[in-house]
């Protein structure tokens, strides 16, 4: 069985769901560090008509949190703002259809981050046909390596597959640890994220589902 894990990312692009069709299992992993500001996990960006528009949760707290424990700062009204700015941006779009479901999750008002972004997750999921099983975990940790391993370990998968931007960081002491292990290890055989650098939900309304389905499949 071939697993593929990522942290969960606000509105996550292309390649984070192609990495979650080509794999067995998904699971979103949230004992590990927070990345404020510069991470993807409370923001993404759609394109404007006078450059990037980045669309922002405000979070509470620290740099120095795991994800499982980022709070949303409620008392701000980001949720009215950002369903305002994707209506505006695409009220005239190909997939305005999916306008309703994609703002749907604005309603509630979430008090962790991590259930806001499963949420839309969940819905980019439904939206691109994807049928790979999706978990949710807690509780997984481990520093490099060993977080692949024990994510395989404990989903009892023989297959860790990874996305293109890891190529970045893994070295051979990644792949001979895994070996180790008795865990094979693959990369993902195209690059969405070079060729699609905005969240999905661009892609979904301003193309439509369909055309974006056709892309993960092709």
């Amino acid at each position: 069985m071939t697993v593929a894990a990522h942290q969960p990312n606000f509105l996550p692009n292309l390649g984070f769901f192609y990495k979650m069709a080509k794999s067995d299992l998904f699971v979103i992993i949230t004992n590990i560090q927070f990345e404020k500001h510069e991470g993807w996990q409370q923001r993404h960006k759609i394109p404007g008509p006078n450059g990037d528009i980045w669309l922002t949760v405000p979070v509470l707290g620290s740099q120095h949190q795991l994800i499982r424990e980022v709070k949303i700062d409620n008392s701000l009204p980001w949720r009215r703002k950002l369903k305002r700015t994707i209506q505006l941006a695409y009220a005239r779009s190909p997939g305005r259809a999916w306008l309703p479901r994609l703002s749907a999750p604005y309603e509630s008002e979430w008090e962790r981050l991590v259930d806001l972004n499963v949420a839309f997750i969940k819905l980019f999921r439904e939206a691109l046909g994807i049928r790979t099983p999706l978990v949710v975990d807690e509780e997984v940790s481990g520093s490099q390596h060993e977080l692949l391993i024990n994510i395989c370990k404990k989903y009892q998968a023989d297959t860790y597959l990874s996305g293109m931007g890891a190529r970045h960081y893994m070295t051979d002491k990644y792949f001979s640890a895994m070996a180790g292990e008795g865990i094979a290890h693959r990369f993902v055989d195209r690059n969405l994220t070079a060729a699609y650098p905005y969240s999905t939900l661009h892609y979904l309304l301003a193309e439509g589902p369909e055309r974006i389905s056709d892309i993960l499949r092709s």
